[in-house]
């Protein structure tokens, strides 16, 4: 039982850690932004940086309606 409460661990991890808000530690990288802005048009939103957001910061911007 332990080993199969591990395992599920170790997968949620490794889900979190491949999550764009933690790409490059959370910076707002080039390649991170663009990623983010294309999910963003793919759900037919804008991605913008959130009132009084950190640029530098991936998790300051947000996807957004016009």
């Amino acid at each position: 039982m332990r080993t199969a409460v591990a395992m599920l661990s170790l997968l949620a991890l490794g889900a979190c850690a491949s999550a764009p808000a933690f790409r490059d530690e959370g910076l707002a990288t080039y390649d991170a932004i663009r990623d983010a802005q294309q999910a963003c048009a793919a759900k037919g939103l804008t991605l913008k940086l959130r009132d009084q957001g950190d640029s530098r910061r991936l998790d300051h911007w947000s996807c957004q309606k016009d």
